[in-house]
């Protein structure tokens, strides 16, 4: 740390063992970066005590002339707030986040011999699913269907062979072909199906030596797994529920109410009962009640992402689901014991 100037050096020391953002800047006073930890001052610190191989982090620590930070209350807080804060700032040395406009939706359309499959850039009225954050991804998933088409449906089961050059298909084993996707791409049961059935040809090509085949299904299922994860957030998954997600902090607890993947309301607390909660829960109640729909679902996708990722790690967190007996007294059971 001897290399590193005084004034970086006197700001780090001054960081606090918190969970918060921090943002470096560069000799114009410029944010090149923005960053979020569980403990912020020991996060700061390994930039400048870690021997870095990556290039690129090498000459972030090179350009980084000062630091600020902001402390948050949990980690979830610094989670969104770092997210904000890239998005409105757009930091030269950040790639991930700030660019949700480039995400986009694959859509099912009408007749069309060549593109059963199309990647938009915008949700269209009907049979449009996403966003989705890797337009890479989708590129692959479209050129493979086009190796299987037509995908058809018998006895419960998809029916599909992989070609090396597509077969072109008329109108009639289009539109089964059609039926078929749009089962597999709103029905996260008719995806699983098709994934257990490109595990099986996966399978199958290999035992035949079809290698290549075998590959090319092998992408294939990481691609659709991708696409099903997404789909794992949906319906009876966490999308659908409303969640009450509560930590200890120094000074009591902070409570979150959460619905449709968004924060409504959240408050702290240096003592939780039954009382205080359900005071908080008439609250969040009366907020949902008000809470306008979605202005930017692109945008939003990774505040959601954030939220979903926070309540499955429970480890030091009391979480519980508003639809499930006696929630309260769980809730608060669980509270207590953090």
């Amino acid at each position: 740390m001897s290399k590193i100037p005084k004034n970086l050096r006197e700001k780090i020391d001054s960081i606090p063992l918190k969970p918060g953002v921090y943002k470096m800047k560069d000799a114009e006073g410029n944010i090149i970066y923005v960053g979020k930890s569980k403990t912020l001052k020991s996060r700061v610190k390994s930039y400048f005590y870690t021997n870095h191989e990556w290039g690129k982090l090498k000459l972030l620590v090179f350009h980084i002339h000062d630091i600020d930070y902001i402390v948050t209350d949990t980690h979830l807080e610094a989670l969104i707030l770092e997210c904000s804060l890239i998005k409105k700032l757009k930091p030269i040395y950040n790639s991930q986040l700030k660019n949700h406009t480039k995400y986009r939706y694959l859509k099912i359309n009408e007749f069309n011999k060549s593109k059963p499959i199309t990647i938009v850039a915008e949700r269209e009225e009907e049979n449009c699913f996403g966003p989705y954050r890797s337009k890479g991804i989708l590129e692959e998933i479209v050129k493979f269907f086009q190796k299987i088409y037509p995908i058809t449906k018998s006895k419960g089961m998809y029916k599909f062979t992989y070609k090396i050059f597509p077969e072109n298909i008329n109108e009639n084993t289009f539109e089964k072909n059609r039926k078929s996707l749009i089962e597999i791409f709103s029905n996260r049961e008719s995806m699983q199906k098709f994934l257990l059935q490109i595990e099986e040809k996966m399978t199958e090509a290999a035992r035949s030596y079809q290698f290549e085949t075998a590959s090319n299904y092998r992408d294939m299922q990481g691609y659709m797994k991708y696409l099903d994860d997404a789909k794992a957030r949906e319906g009876n998954g966490l999308e659908a529920k409303k969640v009450l997600m509560g930590e200890k902090i120094d000074n009591g607890y902070k409570i979150f109410y959460i619905s449709k993947g968004r924060i409504i309301l959240k408050r702290k607390y240096k003592e939780i009962g039954r009382h205080e909660l359900e005071g908080f829960l008439s609250d969040a109640n009366e907020l949902e009640g008000r809470f306008v729909g979605i202005k930017n679902e692109k945008r939003d996708l990774d505040f959601k992402s954030i939220v979903y990722s926070e309540i499955k790690e429970q480890g030091t967190k009391a979480v519980a689901f508003l639809e499930n007996n006696n929630y309260i007294k769980v809730f608060i059971d669980k509270l207590k014991k953090l």
